[in-house]
Order: structure tokens, then sequence, then C-alpha cells
């Protein structure tokens, strides 16, 4: 039984070394265009609420309050509140507030001033792809070379996709468990089984959308 064991464990750990040997073509590199083009996907997109805050490359944190048309004052509770503006509105923001980044990190925001340099900034970061979206779960087999130590990550939404690829080092290899599925802004899906064909897939579809980020 023992040796049986260990020839599980041992037949398992190739396995685990074959996803992601470095030799192979299904390895993701840090600077690799496939990285890159992941990150574009995970990348948080805070087009939603432009109408009130004006940038999309973040999203002001919710719950929050408005004055609206100098009146009435209005606590927007959820994404579908944005409905019952439109752009002949006067829309003022009770400051402070919380905002989301592109990189989901959160700050505080003390007023008008503080919200139109971040607004600004937007024109230099919008490169997230808006028309493709992971479908969840899925998982990252990971093969740290300085410890030798195997590892299956299991994600399940943008932000962790975007914070793993984020910290990912020199020292740790990383390749996608396929088959990862691939959800398209018509409503249909893809199932891709290589690199390659997720990279050909990303580009193919990238643009195929209408992002409504002007």
């Amino acid at each position: 039984m023992l040796i049986s064991f260990t020839v599980l464990m041992i037949s398992c750990q190739e396995e685990e070394r074959e996803l992601i040997d470095p030799e192979l073509d299904n390895v993701i590199h840090q600077d690799s265009q496939l990285a890159g083009l992941m990150r574009s996907i995970v990348t948080h997109d805070g087009s939603f609420d432009d109408l009130v805050d004006g940038g999309n490359c973040y999203s002001i944190n919710l719950p929050y309050s408005i004055i609206l048309n100098g009146a009435d004052e209005i606590i927007i509770n959820q994404i579908s509140d944005y409905d019952l503006f439109t752009e002949t509105d006067n829309i003022q923001i009770q400051f402070p507030i919380t905002i989301t980044q592109h990189n989901y990190i959160e700050e505080i925001i003390e007023n008008e001033s503080q919200l139109q340099m971040l607004a600004n900034s937007c024109e230099l970061q919008d490169d997230d792809i808006e028309c493709i979206d992971f479908v969840y779960p899925f998982r990252f087999a990971t093969y740290n070379t300085a410890n030798n130590i195997l590892n299956t990550i299991e994600v399940i939404h943008d932000a962790q996709v975007y914070g793993f690829m984020d910290d990912l080092d020199e020292n740790t290899l990383v390749a996608i468990n396929y088959p990862l599925r691939l959800s398209l802004s018509d409503g249909t899906s893809i199932e891709v089984i290589h690199n390659d064909q997720l990279v050909s897939e990303i580009l193919t579809f990238e643009a195929s959308c209408d992002e409504n980020d002007g």
C-alpha cells in the first residue's frame, strides 16, 4: 500500500511538472503577450458609473449620496440606480467617497478636484478588454523553481486573477489548467485548450462590442 501511494505521488508530481515545464509553450511568462491580455480582461471596469464620476478606470464604491439638479439628495445603493439619470442632469457627488481603481486598489477621494485628476488619468489607462470575460472557476498550476513546490490555485473572480497575475515573479512558473471557457458579449461562449488558441480568441473578439468608454 505504501509503495502504491508513493508511486501515485510521483506520478501526480510528474503530471503537474509537465503542465508547467518551462520548455513547453503553455507556460505564461509575466511579460508575455498572453499575460498582458489576461490582465486587460480582468482589469476593473469602471465605465458603468461614468455619468456620475466621469472616469472609466475607476468606480465609486456603493452606497454614496448625490444631489440631483440642485434639489434632491439621492442615495445610490445599486448599479441599476444609474438608469435613473440622464446626461442633462446636474449631479453633485457628496464627498468624501471611496473609489476602486483599475487594479482593485481602493482610495478615498475628498473633493471634486481630486476626482477630476483621477478622471484625467483614465485617458492613459484605457487598456481594459470588456468584450470578453473568463468563465469561473478555473485553475492555475504553479511551480516554484526556488523551493520545488508544486501547487494548484482555483480562481473565482476577476480581482483574484488580477492579483495573481500581478504577483508573479521570476521564480514561479504558471500555466492554466485547460480547458478554459471565455464568455463573449453576445452571450455565447468559447472553449479554449491551449495558450496559442487563447491569445488568438482574445485578439479576435477584444473589440467585438461597444465598450461605452466615451
